[in-house]
Formats: C-alpha cells, structure tokens, sequence
C-alpha cells in the first residue's frame, strides 16, 4: 500500500456505481487519485432534452458528489470534440455502408483508454482506472485480458482492441467481484449511487431510436423505399430505406401471408444495395456456418497463431450471446474465416467478432460477412 502512494491514478468517472466502487477500492489500496467526469458529443439536433446518459447534468452530480465523499480531487474534462470525430461519425459511416456497428468499442479504444490515457499523462498521472468488469493477468512475458469474475456483467467483449501498451497502463478495480458485491461495498461506504441504475442504450442517441438519429444525420437518399424480396427473388413488399433494418431484424416488417401461409415469420436475412432491395426469409435463414473477419487486432500479436489453433478457440459474435467454438477455416493477413460448431443465428456485418480461450481474450475484429 505504501508503494502505491506513488502511483497517481486518473480514475474515469461516470456516476454509475461501478465507477463509484472503483473510486473507493483505488483510495483503500493506498493511490493517488483523480476524479475524471468525461464530457462526450451531446446531440444538438434532438429534440429529447437529455444529454448522454453516462455524461449528463445528473450523472456529474452524482460523479462529483462521490468524490467528495471520499476526499479526492474531482475535474470535469471536455472530450466532446474527438468523440464526434471518432466514435459518432464512425457510427454514421458504418450505416452509410449498411452496416450495424459496436459504437462502445470504438469509444474504449479511442476515448477511454486513448484520449483519456493521453489526458491522464499530462497531468501526471501514470495510471488509469475506470470500472469495467474485467481483469488484467500478466504471464509468460505478456499481459493478457481477461473475463471479469461476474461473468453476467464481464464487458471484455468491448475491450478486444486494447493493446499491451494499454494494458500496461491501466487498472480494472471492480474486475475481480460481482455485481452484488459492488453494491453492498457502495451501500456500506455510504456512497449515494448504490442503487442507481445502469444505462445500457447507445449514449449518444437521446430517444433511443437509432432511425431518428440515422434520419437526421443521413442524407435522405439512404431512406429510400425499395422492394422486399424472399430468396428465391420474389417481391414479398416494401421497405423504408436499408438503413432502418439489420440481420435477424423481424419488427417493421408486414407479417401477413408470405411465408406458410403468414404462420412463419419473416426475417431480414441480407441486402441488396444495387437493387436497393431488402432479403427476407425464414428465421432458419438467419442461421450461418461461417463467417469472414477484417479490422484485426490481437491482445499479444506474439502468440496468436498458436492460439488460433487451440481446440478451445471460441468466438463471440454480440455483447448478449454467449462464446461459441469455432475453428479457423482460412486466414490472411488482413481476414480470417471461422467455421462454427453449431451454425449461428443472425451474424451480423459490422459487429464485433472476438476471441476467447476459455476467460481469456485473444482479440478480434470486424464482421465483414
């Protein structure tokens, strides 16, 4: 505890109480600590008043008053320019290319652990914390990323892009508990967030619908009607623009007497973009055996090709699904293509594909198809 005196801490605070514990843990092992409450891109065209969930007015309140809870010192920082830059306008390209992208790891890898590490560097801090359900584990020479102990709440699933460098720089205090045990340290210390909810939509899309966001950022090109077809390329209906649509998705589309008779629902299985036509089938057609990864990026580069031979390589294709095994079937440089144990429900272009060895993250990428 003594040694960590010397070590000051740049601590990302949200007001939520994961942060909150964070806070607390980090002061108990003796750091040096500093309150950062990040102030991210606020849409200006929304006519919800509310600003991101995890950087409003109320969030500061609650961020601001844990610290002084706790004695340490509290600075609210500006990031809303580089947010808009990094993660907000990736968030736009992405469905420009009808794609469904993970906005929450782009926002780790850019703003959490990149402008935030940077900022924390500045002001002389030689480490950052925040409290995301996950834990760092150095062996054989390299620092490996792995699951939070809460495997309910483990959010490494948005951190596959982190890299040693990073990891080298930063602490996960909450990593090594369950969410219950979190709370009960937050009520036994008197913080005022113990019971405070979680937010778990997109923070910056303030009426949590992603189309009227999309509609009001997009060019209206994008949300042009166009014919809905089944497999086999029969018209089956309209749709409201690709953009409004992803695979799997079964709302917003008409039910009625396409498939047995309108007894099996319809599902979006895929796009056409130079016909501007929307696929449809059934839910069976949203199944896949395989499928290709780009934008990759590996936790420790040195041991991934022995790695991506393990008879324990699982994938995870969501945030909500659990890993599935799976085996290289091709790799390349710049792609890999995995084959499934079992064929997997609605792979979606766009999303995150990481990798695990058994709580382990290898890495990952980006679905491509």
């Amino acid at each position: 505890m003594t040694e960590n005196k010397k070590i000051k801490v740049a601590l990302g605070m949200s007001g939520g109480v994961d942060s909150s514990v964070a806070a607390l843990l980090l002061k108990e092992q003796g750091f040096d600590v500093v309150g950062l409450f990040m102030k991210l891109w606020n849409d200006p065209t929304c006519s919800t008043s509310r600003e991101n969930s995890c950087c409003d007015e109320k969030a500061q309140m609650d961020a601001k008053m844990v610290a002084d809870r706790l004695g340490i010192p509290f600075y609210v920082v500006d990031a809303r320019e580089y947010f808009k830059q990094e993660v907000t306008d990736y968030y736009l390209d992405e469905y420009k290319h009808f794609r469904t992208p993970n906005p929450c790891a782009i926002c780790n890898k850019k703003i959490k652990f990149g402008w935030m590490l940077d900022f924390a560097k500045k002001i002389g801090c030689n480490k950052v914390a925040t409290g995301h359900y996950c834990q760092i584990e150095e062996a054989n020479g390299a620092l490996h990323l792995k699951k939070g102990a809460d495997e309910k709440k483990d959010q490494t699933y948005f951190l596959y892009q982190l890299d040693q460098d990073q990891l080298g720089q930063i602490i996960f205090p909450v990593g090594h508990l369950a969410k219950d045990k979190v709370r009960e340290l937050a009520k036994k210390a008197d913080l005022p967030v113990f019971e405070k909810a979680e937010s778990q939509e997109v923070c910056f899309i303030h009426d949590k619908s992603y189309t009227e966001f999309l509609k009001r950022y997009l060019p209206e090109d994008y949300f042009k009607s166009g014919r809905i077809v089944d497999l086999d390329g029969y018209t089956v209906g309209k749709h409201k623009g690709l953009v409004n649509y992803t695979v799997g998705q079964r709302k917003g589309i008409d039910q009625t007497g396409i498939f047995n008779n309108g007894k099996d629902p319809i599902y979006v299985t895929g796009f056409d973009k130079e016909k501007n036509e929307l696929i449809v089938g059934k839910n069976t057609d949203t199944f896949k055996s395989e499928m290709t990864i780009d934008n990759l990026t590996w936790i420790d580069p040195k041991t991934i090709l022995s790695d991506l031979k393990s008879t324990d390589l699982a994938v995870k294709i969501r945030y909500g699904a659990s890993a599935v095994a799976c085996e290289v079937a091709d790799m390349k440089k710049d792609q890999i293509t995995l084959k499934f144990a079992e064929p997997q429900r609605a792979v979606t272009p766009g999303q995150c594909a990481v990798f695990y060895i058994h709580d382990q993250v290898l890495g990952g990428g980006t679905i491509l198809r």
